[in-house]
């Protein structure tokens, strides 16, 4: 798995340091989740923090740590124990392998919890909750609302890989010769753009979060086409529905299953955080708004309990 190693600090980021390579010497068997991980990080002083480098998440910028998941962490570590967090870029599909390989520390890349994930990681209580959101070419000329709709017409659906999208679309019955997977948000924006796919699915905050920056990206010199961003545009965000349960995106921490200690040290300052009213604040620079913290009565044991859709012929990895 490769790996980018993204560090931030205030030692760190006044030095301007940027590592790439392979598993730092914080791992060994405290990082597989045998002893106490929360107890060396405190040691450390340092956490190693697995993101996709994905807006409005957790991205790497100017040698930066930068994205919405990411300022919650840093926070909460810091009341933790004034613990430094690292992030390691991964592909998202790879999360939870290096999670539990012991490459990082704890996901923080905006992980939705479900069923299936349940069984691999022990996650927090939920940091947000977002709806769907679909990019469609600018007139929506096939009206694509749902992934119903999606199915109804034949459409080719473009999801990046790994994510939950995926699994929402084979339960609705679009087929999986009709689902391409991406690399990243701008090869989906710029397959809905250029007519090789008809609609792209994420999260409605990840896609926003997209076109923003898209929006401040100048044109290529001499280009015959409008760029990418004003051919698309996005529809109203839904929840998706699997036999007949909504399936409510709720993203968490993800934590390896034996380190409870430091789920639990997290969820404290988590919720001290959401008292204070400090989360929003910590939210807010990236696009979240209140309509996208948590409910109270919406828990983790809850979201882990929605079965959704599982199965061999479907990615056990969602977003």
């Amino acid at each position: 798995m490769e790996e980018h190693v993204w560090a931030w600090s205030r030692r760190r980021f006044l030095q301007g340091a940027l590592l790439v390579g392979g598993v730092a010497a914080t791992g060994g068997c405290g990082g597989l989740g045998f002893g106490d991980t929360l107890e060396r990080i405190r040691e450390a002083g340092v956490v190693r923090l697995g993101i996709a480098g994905e807006r409005p998440y957790a991205y790497a910028e100017d040698e930066q740590l930068l994205g919405a998941t990411a300022a919650v962490h840093r926070a909460v570590f810091q009341r933790i124990g004034e613990i430094d967090v690292e992030g390691v870029v991964s592909p998202f599909g790879e999360l939870i392998e290096g999670l539990n390989g012991g490459s990082f520390d704890a996901v923080a890349a905006g992980m939705f919890v479900t069923a299936a994930r349940c069984d691999l990681v022990a996650f927090s209580d939920p940091v947000y909750c977002a709806p769907t959101g679909f990019l469609v070419a600018r007139g929506n000329p096939q009206g694509l609302r749902n992934f119903d709709s999606v199915a109804q017409a034949g459409a080719r659906l473009v999801v990046l890989g790994g994510t939950v999208e995926r699994e929402y679309a084979r339960a609705a019955g679009v087929g999986a010769d009709r689902i391409v997977p991406v690399g990243s948000q701008e090869d989906g924006l710029d397959a809905v753009a250029d007519g090789r796919a008809d609609v792209f699915a994420l999260t409605s905050l990840s896609l926003r979060s997209l076109l923003e920056q898209a929006r401040q990206e100048p044109p290529p010199p001499g280009a015959a086409q409008p760029p990418a961003v004003e051919q698309v545009e996005l529809v109203e965000p839904f929840t998706p529905v699997i036999d007949g349960v909504p399936q409510l995106g709720c993203g968490a921490a993800a934590f390896r299953a034996p380190d409870d200690d430091l789920r639990e040290a997290f969820n404290r300052e988590l919720a001290a955080l959401q008292e204070e009213g400090a989360l929003l604040e910590l939210l807010a620079p990236y696009g979240f708004t209140r309509a996208e913290l948590p409910p109270p009565d919406v828990t983790t044991e809850q979201l882990c309990e929605v079965g959704g859709v599982t199965g061999a012929e479907l990615d056990p990895l969602p977003r």
